[in-house]
């Protein structure tokens, strides 16, 4: 009795050593060496490829290696180019129609008031004065509170531009060189008693943590596509920028297509909009389906989690290391199994 007592006591002394390292290591070593990371991933995806490049065409593998990775880059950032040309343009429609949506938010605002006074008798001129009184005090909060924050959100975002921007051009260059010299790299990690744990708990790692991403992802650009082909086909002018939109909130574990498509189907409801509102709420429970088909499948099986355990982890890696914590949260978990499994 008294052994298994030390023996459940070590097991839990061992678990809480890991869980202490791995919070340590993702807090403050992983924003150091996510770089590298997703070079070696790249260099690991790609070097297949440039092997039979090799082989078949003869060559350096540097060069191969620097074309290989300049082609990507080209087509990420054409891919990425198009993208965004059409979000600023969609965004310029917008700022262009500015009085025309001003204008029907009026209209709507006035609906509403109607609304309000047929259910309970105040009238909507009452209303409209009380809230036409309340706008110049919103107008000078705005200003003495919002636009220094937004000036402030401005320079932020600048220099988090520079610092990606400069991220980028890190992981290009290491890519490159993990790329040539991958094998000696791979074997001098092999041969040390380290880097072989390392690597083992890594390779688990990466199948578990990369069929979580990888489910995400595709969960994500599923409900994108379900969302902008639905607001194309409702005759929206906005539907890649809203779409796309709706899509990273659904992501978020905290939002969901609920939070933007509910208060929009019931405020086309009050406009007497009937056909749009029956259209949002059937594209939110075809996305609500489609995540709770796939996330199943796509997450549970491959991540050799419960279910319940990705809802905890994600829920307690959002209280421990912010926003990032729905994915860091599970991958936390992940590592902290392999090693205990592997040590």
């Amino acid at each position: 009795m008294r052994d298994e007592v030390k023996e459940n006591g070590r097991k839990i002394g061992k678990i809480l050593g890991i869980t202490v390292a791995v919070y340590a290591c993702i807090r403050w070593l992983l924003p150091l060496v996510v770089p590298f990371f997703i070079a070696f991933l790249l260099a690991k995806i790609l070097n297949p490829l440039v092997e039979k490049l090799e082989k078949k065409l003869r060559g350096k593998r540097s060069i191969w290696s620097s074309i290989l990775v300049g082609l990507l880059v080209l087509m990420l950032g054409a891919l990425l180019i198009y993208f965004l040309k059409t979000l600023l343009e969609q965004f310029v429609n917008v700022a262009e129609n500015f009085e025309e949506y001003k204008r029907q938010f009026q209209m709507f605002f006035n609906d509403c008031c109607c609304q309000v006074e047929a259910m309970t008798g105040i009238q909507a001129q009452v209303i409209q004065d009380g809230v036409q009184k309340q706008l110049p005090e919103l107008m000078r909060h705005m200003k003495t509170n919002m636009v220094p924050a937004l000036m402030d959100g401005t320079i932020t975002y600048a220099r988090n531009t520079f610092v990606c921007i400069g991220i980028c051009f890190v992981v290009i260059i290491s890519t490159i060189l993990i790329l040539k010299d991958y094998k000696k790299i791979r074997s001098a990690m092999e041969n040390n008693p380290i880097g072989q744990i390392s690597l083992k708990v890594c390779r688990k790692t990466y199948e578990a943590g990369g069929a979580y991403i990888k489910a995400q992802v595709i969960i994500m650009f599923a409900i994108s596509a379900v969302c902008v082909a639905g607001l194309y086909l409702s005759g929206n002018h906005y539907a890649l920028l809203a779409g796309c939109g709706i899509g990273i909130c659904d992501a978020m574990p905290f939002l969901g297509t609920g939070t933007i498509f509910i208060p929009w189907a019931l405020i086309e409801l009050l406009q007497g909009k009937y056909m749009l509102a029956a259209i949002y709420t059937v594209i939110y429970t075809i996305c609500t389906l489609m995540r709770e088909i796939l996330e199943p499948k796509l997450v549970g099986n491959k991540l050799g989690m419960h279910p319940l355990s990705v809802i905890v982890s994600m829920y307690v890696g959002l209280g421990i290391y912010g926003l990032w914590g729905f994915a860091l949260g599970p991958l936390s978990y992940i590592l902290i199994k392999e090693i205990y499994l592997t040590i």
